[in-house]
């Protein structure tokens, strides 16, 4: 998988407030924020800086690897989870499934402490 849709960015932020480690947040934050510059200097920039058209090509051409190595490490963290169902989508059920079980951990351990 080397596109994310929003959606699925979204769902996957939202996992991570769940869960005690925030990395997978930290993660689409990086990807979003690269995809969203990358997109500004190809579309934005180019209507209001027409004359610097030259160098916002450019910029997007060096921060389309930059994506794309992001795009990978996410997969990647997310087949190390198991999160991917067989079409390398976000599994939803699965996803769920580890958030219930990280919140009712998450309850355990307060109720413990109380």
């Amino acid at each position: 998988m080397s596109d994310f849709s929003d959606e699925q960015l979204q769902v996957i932020c939202e996992a991570a407030e769940v869960i005690a480690c925030e990395c997978p947040a930290h993660l689409v934050d990086l990807f979003r924020r690269v995809r969203q510059f990358r997109r500004y200097t190809q579309e934005d920039c180019l209507v209001l800086v027409p004359e610097a058209a030259t160098t916002h090509h450019w910029l997007s051409d060096q921060l389309r690897p930059l994506e794309a190595a992001l795009a990978q490490v996410l997969t990647e963290f997310l087949q190390r989870e198991q999160l991917l169902d067989e079409q390398q989508q976000v599994d939803l059920v699965k996803l769920a499934q580890r958030n219930r079980e990280a919140a009712l951990r998450h309850q355990a351990a307060q109720s413990q402490s109380e």
